[in-house]
């Protein structure tokens, strides 16, 4: 699954423009919510039975938002006899259960299983299959998409989202990764829809005013990766040699089509030819979901991503799909082929695929652009500091799991192994361990076991330091040359705190050397194992340039400062040497680094070191940075560069910047960039020039009304009262064109705009309206923007929505809660009620524990049986 980790790709801003690939294989804002903490360290569950197959046969209504079906599941107990079967069920009206094979004593409905109780033990290895009537108006892992939720005429949809264990909201399962079994999916939708699940379609057939759709997966497959989409969809199709491909997305989004499908075939035929597998399934769809809960879903041959993804090309070289798509893609070997057993393990699905998109990168874009890619990622491992390990079972919930630790820094923990092994022998243990485990799950020893086999070499420190501790070596590099000796030393410090979770690591750090007059540096390896280590390198003559690592293969924060006129050389070098020395220049000031920045911004062949040219210049913020800026933004005919030149004269809050900027938004036609400079306009409350813009801004008419969501970013920034009225306007007249998330931020900027106004009725009506509505992103946004108003005759509506908290996580409630204290807070003797809230919440509390004490007495009623 894709969670874009840093999103920004999402909410167009171009402040992490070239780090757009991550947004897209990442959506962190998009993840499912946590659903319910559970304290304790996690293992994997134990597995009584051995599932053969499961069958869905269900009909959603459209008009309920329901599904009504039956479940039906062929098991054998595994190695004991076997007198109940617990299958996770959350909130499903059971109607009737069937079993065949066994008698049926029971069956136990719960809060979160149903229970089957058979009247004699089944004997392992026999063959039993139960089916259960069931229906659900599902709040979680099946999501209904429709005209009266507030989405276009004709885009009526309907799709799952089973990771990581959210198909027990829909139907009865095992919902847990470490078993795996055939499935199909027959659903009966509206006619003109179009169906889409697992496998291979085997049938389909109108029955009056329904049309059944069924589809067939007999690879074994596991639980959360089972799919079903039903809905209008605008299709494309192709083939990767016998592989049938196709591309389904809303009809309102047609005209982003070709620009979503532009890689797939390209990435499938890489992926063949780099693991050495055949894809390993019968087709390949991709399904384009309206407001989905993550970037992207591996489900098995069918993945669902987000709709709001799409773009047009006016967006240039800014915004691509086919990191989401190789991302996603990749995930049919890794994570699907093989599954983690458990999601502590859950970096060899996430890891792997976000390093073939790496690679793919490669494939489509040179050297230049997988380095940089894994740049990025190894700049948001160092950012995010998390020194927990990558294999961790200490989460409360799985979606906790799915963070840096598993994605970026997974990515490079398996470019640290290729880079250990070198490719043809990585390629061999990879082909090798999904060959062994196919269509299996897997633990990372089961990786750890291939590599030391394949290779004979021991990688045990390799794995315990990088995937059982957590954090990253930080390196102070120093350097010095001995002219009599012809000797360079190397000083080499790890500077991370070292605790239990973090040790000294033991590594290679390759370093090289480069002799004036000679093309190929002289390359050596330290071998790094303690906390300082000097080590002496013999050459022939003073190098004009030294490297630490030079081809990038160690994920590690490097403090190392090129002496002399060795930064000059590091700027003419390669692509990582380019981009270091551009940061370096940026923390000086001298007249001499800005003329350097400027030559970069100008003539640098790659647009990322043009970028990071531009956020160096930014920082020095000197009067001729500003001015090579501004001088440097006109010649950058790659949208990338352009933007990143554009983000760094917002950041200087100067006159000449600003001119500049508003002399280029008359001619810039990119939306995202334009979407920046408007942003930017947030800063300038009171300006004459800027108001008319904004007004018109507001009020046009562009894809997702990127323009007009920039437009009241601004006004929020500025706190311009008098826009409230235009913009409670502009949503009520325009709400379909908004992203979600756009329209919900934009409900907290009305609010905040009018929160001071005498007489808030028409803007807390608005707010108000919004609490029952059918999308819990607008209910959640509105229930906070109430509270951002700051009207106290809202508590009283937003008590209402304060019952007592049920065992999963809410959203709307946990906002409407806030906005109350809030609210509370303000109101003369706000300390009083404070304290009274303060009693309630702690009412609560008790009754919450004398509930989990009378769970208790039930339990001890009902003694566990050996």
């Amino acid at each position: 699954m894709r969670w874009p980790i840093l999103l920004s790709l999402l909410i167009s801003s171009t402040t992490l423009a070239d780090s757009l690939h991550t947004c897209e294989h990442c959506a962190k804002h998009l993840l499912p919510a946590v659903t319910k903490l559970t304290p304790g360290r996690k293992y994997a569950r134990d597995r009584r039975v051995d599932i053969q197959h499961l069958k869905l046969d269900v009909t959603p209504d459209f008009t309920k938002r329901s599904v009504a079906g039956t479940m039906t599941m062929t098991f054998k107990p595994i190695a004991l006899p076997l007198d109940k079967l617990e299958l996770d069920a959350v909130d499903l009206a059971i109607a009737d259960v069937q079993v065949t094979g066994a008698k049926l004593a029971d069956k136990i409905v719960a809060e979160e299983k149903l229970t089957l109780v058979f009247a004699t033990a089944i004997a392992p290895g026999a063959e039993v299959s139960v089916s259960i009537r069931y229906s659900a108006e599902p709040t979680r892992g099946l999501y209904f998409r429709t005209p009266e939720m507030g989405y276009k005429p004709g885009d009526s949809q309907v799709w799952s989202q089973g990771e990581a264990d959210l198909h027990r909201f829909w139907f009865p399962c095992y919902d847990y990764p470490n078993e795996r079994f055939t499935s199909e999916v027959i659903c009966h939708a509206p006619k003109g829809m179009e169906v889409v699940s697992n496998g291979k379609l085997v049938d389909k057939k109108e029955t009056g005013e329904l049309t059944s759709w069924h589809w067939l997966q007999d690879k074994p497959h596991v639980n959360y990766l089972i799919a079903l989409a039903a809905g209008h969809f605008h299709k494309i199709e192709d083939k990767a040699g016998d592989l049938p491909l196709a591309m389904l997305l809303p009809p309102s989004n047609k005209a982003q089509a070709a620009n979503a499908f532009a890689d797939t075939r390209k990435i499938i035929e890489f992926f063949q030819k780099e693991i050495g597998i055949p894809f390993p399934w019968d087709k390949y769809y991709q399904v384009y979901c309206h407001d989905f809960i993550a970037g992207g879903m591996e489900n098995t041959s069918c993945t669902f991503e987000a709709s709001s993804m799409l773009f047009n090309s006016d967006t240039e070289t800014l915004r691509s799909l086919h990191r989401l798509d190789a991302h996603e893609t990749a995930h049919q070997w890794f994570g699907d082929l093989v599954t983690c057993r458990d999601w502590s393990h859950l970096w060899l699905n996430e890891g792997f695929a976000s390093y073939y998109t790496v690679l793919y990168e490669q494939e489509k874009s040179g050297d230049d652009a997988m380095k940089y890619s894994l740049w990025l990622e190894a700049e948001e491992v160092l950012e995010a500091k998390d020194t927990r390990p990558t294999v961790w079972r200490d989460y409360g919930d799985p979606m906790q799991q799915f963070d840096t630790r598993v994605y970026p820094k997974g990515a490079w923990i398996v470019h640290m192994l290729r880079s250990q092994l070198g490719p043809d022998l990585y390629r061999l243990a990879i082909r090798t361990y999904l060959e062994r485990h196919r269509n299996g799950i897997v633990s990372t020893d089961d990786l750890h076991e291939v590599v030391e086999e394949i290779s004979g070499l021991s990688f045990d420190a390799f794995f315990d330091q990088w995937v059982y501790h957590g954090g990253f070596p930080e390196l102070k590099v120093d350097y010095a040359w001995d002219a009599a000796s012809k000797q360079a030393k190397v000083t080499v410090r790890q500077t991370q705190k070292v605790t239990d979770q973090v040790r000294l690591f033991q590594f290679p750090l390759p370093v090289a050397f480069t002799l004036k007059g000679q093309k190929d540096p002289i390359k050596f390896t330290a071998k790094i194992t303690q906390a300082e280590e000097a080590f002496y390198f013999a050459l022939p003559a003073q190098p004009e340039l030294m490297r630490v690592d030079p081809d990038y293969t160690v994920l590690a924060k490097v403090d190392f400062l090129p002496t002399g006129d060795m930064l000059d050389k590091q700027l003419v070098s390669d692509v990582i040497g380019r981009l270091l020395a551009a940061q370096i220049l940026g923390s000086r000031k001298d007249q001499g680094s800005v003329d350097k920045l400027a030559r970069l911004l100008k003539e640098d062949a790659f647009h990322a070191v043009r970028s990071e040219a531009a956020r160096s210049l930014a920082k020095i913020a000197t009067p001729a940075a500003r001015s090579a800026l501004i001088a440097g933004l006109a010649g950058q005919t790659d949208a990338r560069s352009r933007a990143a030149v554009v983000e760094a004269l917002t950041a200087i809050p100067h006159p000449e910047a600003q001119k500049a900027l508003m002399a280029h938004a008359e001619t810039e036609k990119n939306p995202a960039i334009l979407t920046t400079i408007i942003k930017s306009w947030g800063t300038r409350p009171g300006d004459a020039a800027i108001a008319p813009l904004l007004a018109k801004h507001l009020n046009s008419k562009t894809y997702q009304n990127t323009l007009s969501a920039a437009a009241i970013s601004a006004y929020r920034a500025q706190d311009e009262a008098s826009a409230a009225t235009a913009i409670l306007a502009k949503l009520q007249d325009d709400p379909l064109e908004f992203r979600t998330w756009d329209y919900r931020n934009a409900l907290d900027a009305v609010a905040f705009l009018a929160r001071k106004q005498e007489n808030r009725d028409a803007v807390r009506s608005f707010l108000v309206t919004h609490l029952s509505h059918p999308k819990e992103e607008l209910r959640s946004g509105a229930a906070k923007a109430l509270g951002t108003l700051k009207d106290p005759k809202a508590i009283s509506v937003l008590q209402a929505m304060l019952p007592e908290a049920g065992p999963y996580a809410d959203p709307v409630r946990e906002a409407a809660a806030k906005s109350v204290q809030t609210l509370q807070a303000e109101q003369p003797g706000s300390a009083e009620l404070k304290n009274l809230w303060d009693q309630v919440q702690q009412l609560q509390k008790k009754t919450e524990e004398l509930q989990n004490r009378l769970d208790d007495a039930k339990k001890k009623a009902e003694p566990a049986k050996k």
